[in-house]
């Protein structure tokens, strides 16, 4: 009986001591998770931070921080030129009052109304001035298939006369 004894003492100690350290894990995990929070919530601070400190500014900086303004005005610069050529591709205009994207053809933004602007002529390149144009061999060939046809009709209509 001794040794059932010993043997439910040793369980319960060791079932204590599995308990504790669930509740310890527990505890640690809610506090990490808590540290994750803080530090998301600081990392957006400062994201809200550096762009106020861009917007206002900008035009006062600093030497140190100048030079990281010159980066993201170029990165902001590129991305309106890859937007407006994803508009482009897809036949849509941003209203210039609101902001939302519309049909090309549209004579007034569907969101806000506002009368929009025409839409910009496709970029004609200049190559410069042509002197001579030289048919490709494909066109060289239809151009003598042409040829051909009528001489061949006109000699059908001669022998026809003939009969």
């Amino acid at each position: 009986m001794d040794f059932l004894n010993k043997v439910g003492n040793t369980i319960s100690s060791k079932s204590k001591d599995v308990t504790k350290k669930a509740k310890e894990i527990a505890e640690v995990s809610k506090m990490s998770g808590q540290i994750a929070m803080k530090e998301e919530s600081i990392k957006g601070t400062y994201i809200e931070l550096g762009k106020y400190v861009y917007e206002n500014q900008k035009d006062d900086a600093p030497e140190e921080v100048a030079e990281k303004f010159a980066v993201i005005d170029a990165a902001v610069e590129e991305i309106e030129k890859l937007k407006k050529e994803i508009r482009k591709i897809k036949g849509m205009q941003q209203c210039p009052d609101c902001g939302k994207e519309v049909s090309y053809s549209a004579a007034f933004c569907s969101y806000c109304g506002a009368k929009l602007p025409e839409p910009e002529p496709e970029e004609v390149v200049d190559a410069g001035e042509v002197t001579e144009v030289t048919p490709e061999p494909a066109e060289k060939a239809a151009e003598a298939a042409e040829a051909e046809a009528p001489a061949e009709s006109a000699e059908e209509t001669v022998k026809t006369e003939e009969i």
